[in-house]
């Protein structure tokens, strides 16, 4: 895994554009966030050890928020990150429903967890 600036500064950079309101979508649906995942040793397991064991949370905002405090592993977060960005870069029937408010604020609550995590753990 790489070292925790690295994923620091992915997290916040990446919780940035999910904020950004006038961002295009490509830029979420072309290779640069999985070339940033890649880099990190983050997986994509279409979420599964996520799902296995928070559930829904994996693609839920909701249910995201009911656990997401108590989400700690680092790249366990990160794979889940790069999964569910995956999915709309690959199986979504429409890629830019990525920026629909409830997928944006999956992103930004998952990145900015990550953000916390990984500051917490920097040397």
């Amino acid at each position: 895994m790489a070292d925790m600036t690295q994923i620091h500064s992915f997290a916040v950079k990446w919780c940035d554009k999910f904020r950004d309101q006038d961002i295009n979508y490509i830029e979420f649906v072309d290779r640069f966030m999985a070339d940033d995942c890649d880099a990190l040793g983050f997986e994509m397991d279409c979420g599964n050890a996520f799902e296995a064991k928070y559930g829904k949370a994996v693609y839920d905002d909701k249910e995201l928020t009911k656990i997401i405090d108590s989400v700690d592993d680092i790249n366990l977060l990160g794979s889940a990150i790069c999964s569910r960005w995956r999915y709309f870069n690959h199986w979504a029937y429409n890629a830019a429903d990525i920026l629909a408010p409830k997928n944006r604020e999956w992103f930004i609550m998952a990145l900015g967890r990550l953000a916390l995590l990984s500051s917490e753990n920097l040397l």
